[in-house]
C-alpha cells in the first residue's frame, strides 16, 4: 500500500505541475471496491470546482495507464480547506490576503494573533493585524490556521 500511495504521488505530482498546481497530499484509504484515493491540491489564490474537474480527468488519464492501484477504487481531488494547518512559507504564500489565527511562541511568550497575510518572505511570515505590520519568524510559528471573517 506504501508503494501504490509514492506511486499515486509521484504520477499525481507531475499532472499537477503540467497544470500549475501545487501537490499537497496523496492519501489512500480503504481495500478492495471501497478504495478511495484522495488528491489534495492548491495554488495561490485557491482552487475552484472547475479545476478540481479538470485535474481529476487528467489524472484518472494518467492512473488509469500507470495502473499504480490494484483493483477498483474512487478518485477524489479537492483543496485542502480552511481549516489545514499552516506551516512553510508556500502555505502562506498561497493565503496571501486572506484572514489567519496564528499562534506564536517566542521563548516562553505565546501570543495569539489574528491578522491578513500581507507576505510571505523566506524567514518570516508578514502579518497586518489592526492596522500594524507584524513579522512572524515561522520557527515562532506554533499553530496557524485560516481564518473565517467572522
Amino acid at each position: 500500500m506504501a508503494s501504490d500511495t509514492a506511486a499515486i504521488r509521484r504520477c499525481a505530482s507531475t499532472v499537477c505541475g503540467a497544470a500549475g498546481l501545487d501537490l499537497v497530499d496523496v492519501q489512500r484509504k480503504g481495500a478492495g471496491p471501497q478504495t478511495i484515493v484522495r488528491v489534495v491540491v492548491d495554488r495561490k489564490g485557491g482552487v475552484d470546482l472547475g479545476t478540481c474537474q479538470r485535474l481529476s480527468k487528467d489524472l484518472s488519464r494518467q492512473l488509469d495507464a500507470q495502473d499504480p492501484v490494484s483493483g477498483r477504487y474512487s478518485l477524489e481531488v479537492t483543496s485542502p480547506g480552511t481549516d489545514r494547518p499552516l506551516r512553510t512559507q508556500r502555505d502562506f504564500d498561497r493565503i496571501e490576503g486572506r484572514l489567519v489565527q496564528l499562534r506564536r511562541q517566542a521563548g516562553d511568550d505565546i501570543a495569539e494573533l489574528r491578522g491578513t497575510v500581507r507576505e510571505a518572505r523566506d524567514d518570516a511570515v508578514v502579518l497586518d493585524v489592526d492596522g500594524s505590520t507584524v513579522a512572524v519568524p515561522y520557527v515562532e510559528v506554533d499553530s496557524a490556521r485560516q481564518a473565517l471573517p467572522w
